[in-house]
């Protein structure tokens, strides 16, 4: 066998150590700072991706707490409205009173309803866009971590 010739080794291991540093060069200027900067670009993408999602939570968070508080607010609004018409509907008589309780419970409920759905759509709006964030992200991290198998 030929390689195993002692003649030949001083040239088997000059061209081993040619071989091995032209590889070791091409790897060290080549494709790890390739591989480098491709794990720092997603780094940042997936911290601004969370970073976005965080900021979409906590604004649906105020924003429910503020509908909510809306809704409390509508709520003893309505109540103090009710408590006022029964001590006016007392003056007044049982026809009237039966009229103006009908059309003050018909007003309180249209307003109530009404900000109950306006105060669940932005919830909803909140919630399909941080699930859209979550689901881009998602995607990326899938095909990042795909690109790095086939690579493999």
């Amino acid at each position: 066998m030929p390689q195993l010739a002692v003649e030949t080794f001083p040239s088997q291991i000059f061209w081993i150590l040619v071989g091995f540093f032209a590889v070791y060069f091409f790897m060290s200027t080549v494709v790890a700072p390739n591989l480098e900067e491709t794990l720092e670009n997603r780094e940042q993408h997936v911290g601004s991706l969370i970073k976005k999602a965080e900021k979409l939570n906590s604004d649906a968070q105020k924003i429910e707490k503020n509908a909510f508080d809306a809704l409390e607010r509508a709520e003893v609004d309505s109540a103090a409205t009710e408590s006022n018409l029964i001590a006016s509907f007392r003056e007044q008589s049982i026809k009237e009173k039966d009229a103006l309780y009908n059309i003050f419970a018909k007003e309180s409920r249209s307003k109530s309803e009404l900000l109950a759905e306006a105060s669940e759509k932005c919830f909803n709006d909140v919630v399909n866009d941080i699930e859209d964030i979550v689901q881009a992200a998602m995607l990326k991290i899938n095909s990042s971590s795909s690109r790095k198998n086939v690579r493999k």
